[in-house]
C-alpha cells in the first residue's frame, strides 16, 4: 500500500504533494495535529477588591504601632529580613499593582500573591487576576459599552478579550456590585458614628432605605449588563457561551453577629476595646443590620442575577463564620509569633481589622475589612471545590462554609436550595 501511494504522489503537482505530505504526517502523529490547534488555558477573576486580593499582605491581625523594622508578630507578610535587619516590601505581595500609577499613591489594584484565583490551584496554564480594588461595574464593562479605565488599567472586559485571543478560557469568576452599592462608604459611616459616641446615633437608620432601593433596581441591572457584555466579548474572541464556566460570587461578612463579639459594645468611642485592640468599632445594632440584612441582601440579589442570566453562583456570606474581625473564639497574634511561626489559621481572624486610626495605622486604609491571606486562601479552597463540583454535577449554586478548628483546609461546600 505504501508503494502505491508513493507512486501516485510522485507524479502529482507540487501543491498536492505538500498537502498530501501534511496529511500523512498529521495522520501518523495525531498529537501534533491537536497541539497545533490548542491554545494555553487560563482561569480569570474579574471585579473588585474582594477577589483582587486586597488585604492579602497580612496574616491575622495584631494591635501594635506600625514598625518598618518589625514583622508585627508575624502578621506583616511584606516584611523582608536579612543580616542588616528588616525592611518592608509591599510590592512582593501586590506586585506592580501596589501603586496607582495615575496618582502614585499606595492604593492600586492590590492584586495579591494569594488572591482567590491564584490560591484556588485550579488546573490551568495561567491564573489571571484582572480584578481591581475599588472597581465598580463601569470598570468591568468593555470600552465600546462605556467601560472606563481604572487605576492605570484598561477596562477589565477589554483585558479579558485580549487574553481570550491567545488563551482558552476555562473559568471566569466575577465579584462585583459592592462598590456600586457603596458598601465601603457604609462601613466608614458606621465607624464614624461609633467613634462619635452617643451623638452619632446608628448608621443603619441613615442607610437602610438607600441600600434597599439600590438592591432592588439599580445594582442588579448594572451587574446583568456586565454579564451580557462579558459574553459578547468572549464570543467575539471565538469562545461561545458553553466553552467556559462563568460564575458570580457574593461577599463574606467582615464582622460577626453582635452576640459573637469578644469585645463588649461601648459608648466610649476610641477608648473602647472594640476600637483598640479589637479594630471592630461598630455598634451592635449596626452590626446586626449589616450581618442580617445587608450582607444577605447582597447575596440574594446576586443569586437572582446569576439565576436569571444562567451563571453558576457561589455564596460566601458565611464562609468566615467564627473568623471575622473580633469574633469570640479567635484571637490576634501574640508576642513570640513570627513570619515563620505565625498565629495558626485555625485560631486567627481571616479579615483585616480597621488598619487606620489614632493608635495603630498599619498598611493602607483600603485593606481594612477585606480578607487577609488566610481568608484569601480559604476562598481559594472554596473556589477549587466549587469548580470541581459544578463541572462534575452541573448543579449551579453552592454555599461555602468552614469547619470550626480546622483552618482554611476545612472549607467545604453545600448545595443551595433552588
Amino acid at each position: 500500500m505504501r508503494a502505491t501511494i508513493s507512486g501516485r504522489l510522485r507524479n502529482a503537482p507540487r501543491g498536492v504533494l505538500a498537502i498530501a505530505s501534511a496529511v500523512v504526517l498529521l495522520a501518523a502523529c495525531p498529537a501534533a495535529a491537536q497541539g497545533a490547534q490548542q491554545k494555553p488555558t487560563a482561569i480569570v477573576s474579574l471585579g473588585d477588591s474582594f477577589i483582587s486580593g486586597e488585604g492579602g499582605r497580612w496574616q491575622g491581625n495584631v494591635d501594635l504601632a506600625y514598625s518598618t523594622t518589625h514583622d508585627m508578630y508575624g502578621t506583616d507578610r511584606a516584611t523582608v529580613c536579612g543580616q542588616a535587619g528588616c525592611t518592608k516590601d509591599p510590592f512582593a505581595i501586590y506586585g506592580n499593582t501596589y501603586l496607582d500609577p495615575t496618582t502614585g499613591k499606595e492604593n492600586g489594584c492590590h492584586r495579591s500573591d494569594v488572591a482567590e484565583i491564584v490560591s484556588s490551584g485550579i488546573a490551568a496554564d495561567r491564573a489571571v487576576n484582572l480584578a481591581c480594588s475599588g472597581a465598580v461595574t463601569d470598570n468591568v464593562l468593555p470600552g465600546y459599552a462605556g467601560g472606563k479605565p481604572f487605576k492605570g488599567q484598561q477596562p477589565q472586559a477589554d483585558a479579558l478579550r485580549d487574553l481570550a485571543r491567545t488563551h482558552e478560557i476555562k473559568l471566569i469568576q466575577l465579584s462585583i456590585g459592592g462598590n456600586d452599592l457603596g458598601f465601603s462608604g457604609i462601613i466608614e459611616s458606621c465607624i464614624k458614628n461609633y467613634v462619635a459616641g452617643p451623638v452619632g446615633g446608628y448608621c443603619w437608620q441613615k442607610w437602610d432605605w438607600e441600600v434597599e432601593e439600590k438592591l432592588a433596581r439599580e445594582v442588579p441591572d448594572k451587574i446583568a449588563n456586565v454579564i451580557d457584555r462579558i459574553r459578547e466579548v468572549m464570543r467575539a474572541a471565538g469562545q461561545p457561551d458553553n466553552s467556559y464556566t462563568f460564575a458570580l460570587q457574593s461577599y463574606p461578612s467582615p464582622v460577626p453577629v453582635a452576640g459573637n463579639y469578644r469585645h463588649p459594645e461601648s459608648w466610649t468611642g476610641t477608648l473602647s476595646d472594640r476600637y483598640s485592640p479589637g479594630g471592630c468599632p461598630f455598634f451592635n445594632q449596626d452590626t446586626d443590620w449589616a450581618r442580617r440584612r445587608v450582607v444577605p441582601g447582597i447575596a440574594e440579589m446576586l443569586e437572582k442575577v446569576a439565576t436569571r442570566k444562567g451563571l453558576f453562583y457561589l455564596d460566601l456570606q458565611w464562609a468566615f463564620d467564627g473568623h471575622e474581625v473580633c469574633a469570640r473564639n479567635v484571637r490576634q497574634a501574640r508576642q513570640g509569633e513570627s513570619l515563620t511561626h505565625p498565629v495558626p489559621d485555625r485560631d486567627a481572624e481571616w479579615m483585616r481589622f480597621l488598619s487606620v486610626g489614632i493608635f495603630r495605622p498599619q498598611g493602607q486604609k483600603e485593606e481594612s475589612f477585606h480578607p487577609d491571606s488566610y481568608g484569601q486562601q480559604a476562598l481559594g479552597n472554596c473556589l477549587r471545590e466549587f469548580h470541581r463540583q459544578t463541572q462534575a454535577t452541573g448543579y449551579p449554586e453552592f454555599e461555602c462554609l468552614n469547619r470550626p478548628g480546622q483552618g482554611v483546609a476545612g472549607m467545604y461546600l453545600e448545595r443551595l436550595d433552588q
